[in-house]
């Protein structure tokens, strides 16, 4: 096991089980509980996923100015706290403040740009194997927490679920801050004085403007933004969507469980696959499971059906995260990866909040949560385009 991965893995679960995972868990019991619309609900989870956005690439800056120590410190005490308010709750405007604030912290500061970038710096001689043993730890955060969440929403209330979940996210982060080492680039560096001596790194628009600029990092982008809308809408109404096909709502939590154990598929024979196929027709292998998994999901009225799209759509899911993340690193230097994968972190999550928000209108408006999947579906294959125009351009930056 590479150094570090396990205490890295931990953390990944949780930060992306307690809230991101949950969320489409707790979507009914709250609904039902409060009275609070459905789309105000969704549009909580989707500012969430904005604030990720907007805060990743400071939140890999940090990364790289100060180190894992202080990121994980300071995303226990934001998440736990935003999660309490968020808990406690009385009208859903603190609701929505609470929810997306909780969201933004815990993903900001412990989602994979941010825990991949430090497996990287553990691991400097072999990035894609700590990627990988990563991404194979943090595919278990949905079989873990959807099935939990379910549960306990359903013995305890959805109030004393998120409790929970913010102890669990918390001690995570705190226990990695502990007794993770410090792994900033500059932390042995020193100037003749003795000083620290801090590492010239390029400014946040730089970093930017690189992504965006042209060749094969353009299309990293639009291809991770495409896959973050798809990835995100199906997380979010995966449960929903198969109790509006007509499976019970504890099958549909399960499946949803399996769909995360199945995300194993996508990881554990990654490096065999990248090696045969390259890291780029791997990607496109992963969004055609995609696009499969959203159609299998509105006709997912019987548990066969439901299994398919669990292993189909758990495959790609499972694949991309890595993979993007692969990319990243072979495009840009380790110095200021941090930046640069919180960059793509804010692609994936700014362009996916628009997904559940999305839903949500289209399920009020139709009655019908089935016709979420066409967002899936159709960004899935948006997100295949992108990757063939990547495969064409050259790796500039």
């Amino acid at each position: 096991m590479s150094r570090g991965i396990p205490l890295l893995g931990i953390l990944t679960i949780c930060t992306y089980g307690s809230w991101y995972y949950a969320f489409g868990v707790l979507l009914d019991p709250i609904r039902t509980d409060t009275g609070w619309s459905e789309s105000t609900l969704t549009a909580s989870f989707s500012a969430g996923t904005i604030v990720i956005g907007l805060t990743a690439l400071a939140g890999g800056r940090l990364l790289d100015r100060f180190g894992q120590r202080v990121v994980f410190a300071l995303g226990g005490v934001l998440t736990g706290l935003a999660m309490l308010v968020a808990s406690s709750a009385s009208t859903v405007a603190v609701f929505f403040i609470g929810a997306a604030l909780g969201l933004g912290a815990s993903g900001a500061l412990g989602f994979y740009h941010v825990t991949m970038a430090s497996a990287v710096r553990l691991n400097p001689g072999d990035s894609d194997r700590a990627i990988a043993q990563l991404t194979v730890w943090g595919a278990l955060a949905s079989a873990i927490f959807l099935p939990i969440t379910a549960w306990l929403a359903d013995t305890q209330g959805w109030r004393a679920t998120i409790r929970i979940l913010a102890l669990a996210v918390v001690a995570a982060f705190w226990i990695a801050a502990a007794a993770l080492p410090d792994d900033r680039p500059d932390a042995d560096a020193r100037a003749p004085g003795g000083a620290p001596e801090r590492a010239s790194r390029p400014s946040v628009g730089v970093v930017v403007k690189r992504a965006v600029a042209s060749g094969a990092p353009r299309w990293l982008t639009a291809a991770v933004a495409f896959g973050g809308i798809a990835m995100s809408t199906m997380l979010v109404y995966q449960v929903p969507v198969m109790t509006a096909a007509g499976l019970p709502a504890t099958t549909a939590a399960t499946m949803a469980g399996v769909r995360g154990l199945a995300q194993l598929g996508g990881r554990l024979p990654l490096t065999p696959l990248v090696s045969r196929l390259g890291a780029d027709r791997a990607l496109l292998l992963a969004f055609f499971a995609m696009a499969v998994g959203g159609g299998l999901l509105v006709v997912s009225s019987r548990v066969v059906i439901a299994v398919a799209f669990a292993l189909i759509a758990g495959f790609g899911v499972g694949a991309f995260s890595p993979l993007q993340g692969m990319r990243a690193a072979q495009l840009f230097d380790t110095s200021d990866l941090g930046a640069t994968m919180g960059f793509y972190g804010a692609a994936l999550l700014l362009a996916g909040s628009v997904g559940p928000f999305g839903a949500g209108i289209v399920a009020e408006a139709t009655g019908d949560r089935r016709w979420v999947a066409v967002i899936v579906v159709a960004s899935s294959l948006s997100a295949m385009w992108s990757v063939r125009q990547l495969m064409l351009a050259p790796d500039t930056v």
